[in-house]
């Protein structure tokens, strides 16, 4: 009867074993990257990388005034502001970024 018991056992842990060899036969799923897009902004000039196109990019004053408000046409984009000395609020696709007009 031990060795009925152990032979099955044993069967077992053989079948359970070709079973986890069996999965690494699967080929990986390729996990996607999100890209991060690249906000700044230097000498009155909007610039962005890696931009969702389509998207608005919108320009807040610091007591939350909309002043403008802009249309993204390319991935690698720039924007002359022409904005006065001031603090503004970016606003692009759920990014905020603070910036300075000096």
């Amino acid at each position: 009867m031990k060795r009925i018991a152990l032979v099955v056992i044993f069967l077992m842990g053989l079948s359970y074993q070709v079973s986890i060899f069996s999965q690494d036969n699967k080929k990986p799923v390729a996990m996607e990257e999100k890209v991060t897009p690249e906000m700044n902004v230097f000498n009155n000039k909007l610039s962005l990388k890696a931009a969702p196109v389509g998207k608005q990019v919108e320009i807040f004053t610091i007591i939350g005034n909309k002043i403008r408000e802009i249309k993204i046409t390319s991935s690698e984009f720039e924007y002359e502001l022409d904005l006065p000395r001031g603090i503004y609020i970016c606003r692009m696709d759920g990014m905020v970024k603070k910036f300075i007009i000096k």
